[in-house]
């Protein structure tokens, strides 16, 4: 190799790894990895980059805890993955890649059912006979793939049936093959489908197999509101297991709470601090008033450094009440604008076209921040969300509140390219120039008015007992995610966003047909994943609802053909507010009624089905362009500077790609040592 060439490489090694890195699919259209910075971090004190590394590898250390919660082989089927892909030099290069393109699947869905459809993929190119070779030759080097490697994964409960005690290679491999290979062997996730028995029928993790609704349905009532359970299957009846120290997943709490608790001494505020040690008391416990109190801390904590850790969002469980994993750092950016929004939260609840006995009386201005993310990992991350709202607990935000972050970095990692071809090629004409102008702004708004004045809106009927999650149960993420968008598409006609800053009183009109085209164009064009005609993932069912509601109803919004193409059309704004406003209030008086029954229906009605016409259409249109169907991402990498054992620095960098960066958190799965290399 020439030293030219060498110089060559090696420039390229230094250069950040930010923006687009790679497409995979067989056309390059599953997903688009775009590496992310998170610009200011070089900005903050000494303290604060200490805490956000501890905070950081507390996050990392959970990250593989997700995978399991998605199916109880999905990291046996990660682990193995890796290790023959780790061990695979000399192998035949198709095969290689094979089991790369595999990996990579792996690690941006936790596993091998779709992060957002609930739906099991298949390998594009890998086969069980690529399988056994590529096994075979990482065996011959050294790998470690057979026998039962549930201990070393950290996984502590039992299978549906025992191992065996020295499990060869080739009977690993036709265990675990159904699951890799075959459509038709546990095909859902998550089903939600009326009339089907949710729990035998979803084979997320959470639940052995064998649990039927029919089973659960004997279990205390108070058993079935925990958000930190596995259910195990013993003796024909279901067994609580909680997540805590010295109980299931316990060497993955243990690791989290020790960089938990090197986090301490640097928290930014007593209050801070106090929602750290409640966690650690959670985690230790499995109480989960300990959970709660950690949420309220958490909430009341208004600190540059912010971080998630927990079991928090619960849309992969079918009964939409147990949480999976995720956590996350960050710190705080330019927050002006949607400080002015949440200031303004007391007057927006009682403009709410909900009867008045649903509107809080009271409301204190929730913490609103927009950030830059570090790191997000199991649930948010490498398929981060945009914006979240949290605690979920309803009594919380009634009581205390509710806080709302924004993720700019995230926000704003796009390709202008592809946003130029989705206008083009997806928007009518007469829409293209109010879209192109400003669905910048009025995707920024709807967002931000979704967290802040949507989630925090309304409160239950004084007559329940119970949070209406519970009550509401499979339906209700669809349900609460459908309700904040609808008080984004709502308000944006209100004249306080022109007061606050938003855009000016002339840019008001074209700021809402942007925001409401884009969202049912949108939706629409969210049909190009779809593989059948069902939608599952929580928000797209709220976003289905919507455009069908409006449309079938006539709500001032039409999907026309033009030149053999389907399109959203509006064709009138007014009516279509009208009808926005209509479906608004019936949703929260569903939701703060507890009303199981009118949720199902109304998501059966209109949330749950597509038009496979369009939705062909779509993905044809999609497919000529290589529009990709989903956004994901790597993030910087924290290192500590170091004075004997002591950080007293941290830097960033974005230099690793996705399979760097997801291997180096296998290999932190359950590291203590500083620095973990």
């Amino acid at each position: 190799m020439s030293l030219l060439l060498l110089f060559a490489l090696a420039l390229m090694a230094d250069q950040p790894k930010v923006g687009e890195l790679e497409r995979l699919g067989k056309t390059g259209q599953d997903f688009l990895v775009i590496g992310l910075d998170a610009p200011g971090f070089d900005q903050l004190s000494p303290k604060q980059k200490i805490l956000s590394y501890y905070l950081y590898r507390a996050a990392i250390a959970g990250n593989d805890l997700f995978t399991d919660q998605n199916h109880r082989y999905g990291l046996e089927i990660k682990d193995l993955m890796e290790q023959i892909y780790l061990n695979s030099e000399g192998l035949d290069p198709p095969v290689r890649e094979a089991v790369h393109d595999y990996l990579k699947y792996l690690w941006l869905n936790h596993g091998h059912y779709h992060h957002n459809k609930h739906q099991k993929y298949l390998p594009n190119r890998l086969t069980p006979e690529m399988l056994r070779r590529a096994a075979e030759h990482a065996r011959q080097r050294g790998a470690r793939l057979k026998g039962d490697r549930r201990k070393a994964l950290g996984l502590n409960y039992p299978l549906e049936k025992p191992l065996p005690a020295n499990e060869t290679l080739d009977q690993k491999l036709k265990r675990l093959e159904p699951h890799i290979f075959d459509p038709q062997f546990e095909p859902l996730q998550v089903n939600q489908k009326k009339g089907d028995d949710i729990l035998a029928t979803s084979f997320v993790n959470l639940y052995h197999p064998g649990i039927t609704q029919a089973l659960f349905d004997r279990l205390e009532p108070a058993w079935k509101a925990r958000l930190n359970v596995r259910f195990h299957l013993r003796d024909g009846q279901p067994e609580p297991q909680l997540y805590r120290m010295g109980g299931i997943y316990d060497r993955y709490l243990e690791t989290i709470s020790h960089f938990l608790k090197q986090a301490l001494p640097y928290a930014e505020s007593n209050e801070q601090r106090a929602g750290l040690q409640a966690l650690l008391d959670y985690y230790r416990t499995g109480d989960e008033k300990k959970f709660r109190e950690y949420s309220v801390h958490w909430l009341k904590s208004d600190t540059v450094i912010d971080y998630l850790n927990g079991f928090v969002e619960q849309y992969k469980d079918p009964r939409g009440v147990i949480g999976q994993f995720e956590g996350n750092v960050s710190f705080v950016s330019d927050s002006t604008l949607i400080e002015r929004l949440a200031d303004s939260a007391s007057y927006f609840e009682k403009k709410m076209p909900w009867p008045e006995q649903y509107r809080k009386e009271k409301v204190s201005p929730p913490v609103a921040n927009v950030v830059n993310v570090v790191v997000e990992t199991g649930d948010s991350g490498p398929n981060s969300p945009v914006a979240y709202n949290l605690p979920n607990y309803e009594d919380i935000r009634r009581d205390v509140g509710s806080k709302n972050i924004i993720l700019l970095n995230v926000e704003e990692a796009q390709s202008e390219k592809i946003r130029e071809q989705m206008i083009r090629e997806f928007y009518l004409p007469e829409f293209q120039e109010d879209y192109r102008a400003f669905d910048k702004v009025a995707r920024k708004w709807e967002v931000y008015m979704h967290e802040v004045i949507g989630h925090g809106s309304g409160r239950p009927d004084p007559k329940l007992t119970q949070d209406p999650r519970t009550l509401i149960g499979l339906a209700f993420s669809s349900l609460e995610e459908c309700r904040a968008d609808l008080v984004a598409l709502y308000h944006v006609w209100d004249p306080k966003l022109v007061e606050i800053g938003a855009f000016t009183r002339e840019e008001q009109p074209r700021v809402a047909r942007a925001m409401y085209i884009g969202y049912l164009q949108g939706t629409m064009n969210r049909y190009r994943s779809l593989e059948d005609d069902i939608v599952r993932e929580a928000h797209r069912r709220g976003r289905q609802l919507i455009l069908s509601y409006l449309v079938e109803n006539n709500y001032g919004a039409r999907v026309v053909q033009r030149n053999g193409n389907y399109y959203a059309e509006i064709s009138d704004l007014e009516r279509m507010h009208q009808g926005v406003a209509e479906l608004l209030g019936k949703l929260q008086v569903v939701k703060s009624t507890g009303d199981a029954e009118g949720a199902t229906q109304i998501f059966d009605r209109y949330g749950t089905r597509v038009n496979t016409t369009w939705r062909d259409n779509i993905k044809e249109r999609a497919a000529r362009l290589r529009i990709p169907d989903e956004t994901v991402f790597v993030f910087p990498q924290l290192v500590p500077v170091l004075k004997g054992n002591e950080i007293v620095d941290v830097r960033i960098e974005t230099k690793e790609d996705l399979t760097a960066q997801q291997l180096r958190w296998s290999r932190w799965r359950f590291n203590t040592r500083i620095p973990a290399e």
